[in-house]
């Protein structure tokens, strides 16, 4: 195995990376488009990450050349490929662990990706948590399949107010997961608030799409209902009470939530989801909540 940079030659084709791509996902696009195998790449550049595939995105026990090594088969400069991948970056410690934010695997949408060939369909990046769809080509980004977003503006609407969310909290990720979560939850034991209609309404306007066909159940309900999510995500971060009882909580959000949703919320008290995935243990998911 070459072992000094000067022992590399340049790829036949050159193959730029995406921004914020894994480098697991750019040296199986290289490889794909060199007619190499992606492991014998990624050897060249220190030892084979565990399970290695286009999700893979560490630089454990890279050496100092390794970044040139990489520049060198990619043929492109090494602070353009920091520029696009990330752990290239932390590895050369251009970003600092102050300037981290916490992101998600996922992907950009197959529009964004077009232009990179056949390729594009393997491009897997890194984007921050709250980032549901590419607000450019109107597409949920969140499935294995781009759903166009044309039928559903509320979606896009909603998209907008996490956006404005997430510049003022970092426990974004979290509250989300929370909020899908009591969903979930809801919809399995009974749902307290009416939100029935809207729901069906929207899968349907889901299920009228050709793509639909290809996309999960789950996928398909989390869609329907992210406008509410988003909602409750919202509640989450910027309580409608400060009071710490649970029950001052619980009484308070639910009335907030019959307020935003003009319906009555039914209280069902210690067994309502709600109560016992926010109100309760707020203080342990949460850590200094009325902080952000």
């Amino acid at each position: 195995m070459p072992t000094q940079h000067d022992q590399l030659r340049q790829l036949p084709i050159a193959l730029g990376p995406v921004h914020n791509e894994t480098l697991g996902s750019y040296l199986h696009r290289l490889a794909v488009a060199n007619n190499r195998p992606a492991g014998f790449l990624a050897r060249l550049l220190g030892p084979l990450p565990p399970e290695f595939s286009p999700l893979s995105n560490t630089t454990a026990d890279w050496d100092p050349h390794s970044p040139g090594r990489l520049a060198t088969l990619s043929g492109r400069p090494t602070p353009q490929l920091a520029w696009a991948l990330p752990a290239l970056a932390y590895f050369l410690s251009l970003r600092g662990p102050g300037q981290r934010t916490e992101r998600l695997i996922s992907r950009p949408c197959r529009c964004c990706t077009a232009r990179c060939g056949p390729t594009a369909s393997v491009v897997i990046t890194l984007s921050p948590a709250h980032v549901h769809l590419c607000p450019r080509h109107q597409l949920w980004t969140r499935s294995t399949h781009d759903i166009p977003l044309a039928p559903l503006p509320e979606v896009i609407e909603a998209q907008r107010r996490l956006d404005q969310l997430a510049r003022r909290h970092r426990q974004i990720r979290q509250a989300l997961d929370l909020a899908r979560k009591i969903v979930e939850d809801w919809s399995a034991s009974g749902m307290p608030i009416d939100l029935g209609k809207e729901w069906t309404d929207r899968l349907d306007r889901i299920e009228a799409l050709a793509i639909s066909k290809k996309v999960s159940a789950d996928d398909r309900s989390h869609l329907a209902a992210f406008p509410e999510i988003v909602v409750l995500a919202h509640l989450i971060l910027d309580p409608p009470t400060a009071a710490l009882d649970p029950k001052e909580l619980y009484l308070a959000t639910t009335a907030e939530l019959s307020r935003r949703f003009a319906r009555i919320y039914t209280t069902l008290g210690t067994q309502d989801p709600l109560y016992r995935q926010l109100c309760l243990y707020r203080e342990r998911d949460f850590p200094g909540w009325t902080t952000g």
